[in-house]
């Protein structure tokens, strides 16, 4: 089947509704004049659908494969390589692309390691369970030196760590699940401070300022949190961004004990949410659930 963009925004659509219809569509897929841009894409998609959701890696590993012949495939296209390798048990064939991740981009070695590392633990079933390999990845990461792949190592890492959070959610965490939380958390911002813009600057101190919540550390929270604020009010004060800063902004000072503080801030996020539409109502409620015991990220 001949495609292009379009269809493949159609398999994203779908594909977590209606899985086995995605990989239908998946199979048959010719991205021969699919811009390149959008290989990383279908990689992925080839890895969420084939690999994680129908465990077919085999597949997933064959077919993204087939990507990384073209001469103009992006790194994301290695890197998800290297997870299905790794998935599928194929310790040669995720070296293999790791080094082709790393002469792609000229990044060192070690860099492209942690990037396809935290690639794999995307997928894992129970990122609880690789909270002490996550952990591991942040210490070894290049935090203070600039990489090719500093976009997506802070990628990565706020997706890893947002995928932690989500799985810790009324779970008492022992000590090497709130150091990865937080280690994740500061190196997806330490990452998306040199390579994203103020939005990807402001969402990494709402991730941190969430995490620093989730683990009772309510003066980081307030510190992270007031860092994101400066960020949304000197970039136009988006009310969506400041609403949902404000929510783990009023839970950290309701620890500290600051309920007038906390009560005013709750008040201006409702007040900004009542204009939200009924996706982004629904996204706040789980944020406002979230900070007293359950909830969602954005």
């Amino acid at each position: 089947m001949q495609t292009d963009g379009t269809l493949l925004d159609e398999i994203d659509r779908i594909h977590d509704d209606a899985p086995d219809r995605a990989a239908e569509l998946l199979r048959e897929f010719d991205a021969t004049g699919l811009p390149a841009q959008r290989l990383g894409q279908l990689a992925f998609l080839f890895n969420h659908v084939l690999g994680e959701k129908l465990g077919q890696w085999n597949e997933a590993a064959e077919r993204i494969a087939s990507l990384t012949t073209r001469t103009e495939a992006p790194p994301g296209v290695w890197r998800q390589l290297f997870a299905a390798q790794t998935l599928r048990g194929d310790a040669l064939g995720a070296a293999a692309a790791r080094i082709g991740l790393a002469r792609t981009t000229g990044a060192r070695d070690n860099d492209a390691n942690t990037a396809g590392e935290l690639t794999v633990l995307a997928y894992v079933p129970d990122p609880l369970a690789h909270a002490g390999d996550v952990l591991a990845l942040a210490k070894a990461a290049n935090i203070d030196q600039e990489t090719p792949l500093d976009a997506a190592l802070a990628a990565s890492f706020n997706n890893v760590t947002g995928r932690l959070l989500e799985a810790s959610r009324n779970v008492t965490l022992g000590t090497t699940e709130m150091q990865a939380l937080q280690a994740g958390a500061e190196a997806a911002r330490r990452f998306w401070y040199r390579a994203g813009q103020w939005l990807q600057h402001e969402r990494a101190d709402y991730l941190c300022a969430k995490v620093e919540v989730r683990i009772g550390a309510a003066a980081e929270a307030v510190r992270a949190a007031e860092r994101g604020l400066r960020l949304v009010e000197a970039n136009g004060n988006d009310a969506i961004e400041r609403a949902f800063l404000l929510l783990p902004l009023a839970s950290a000072c309701a620890a500290l004990g600051d309920q007038t503080r906390a009560a005013t801030l709750r008040a201006e996020a409702e007040a900004l949410a009542a204009q939200f539409d009924e996706d982004l109502r629904k996204a706040f409620e789980q944020d406002k659930a979230e900070f007293g015991g359950a909830g969602a990220d954005r």
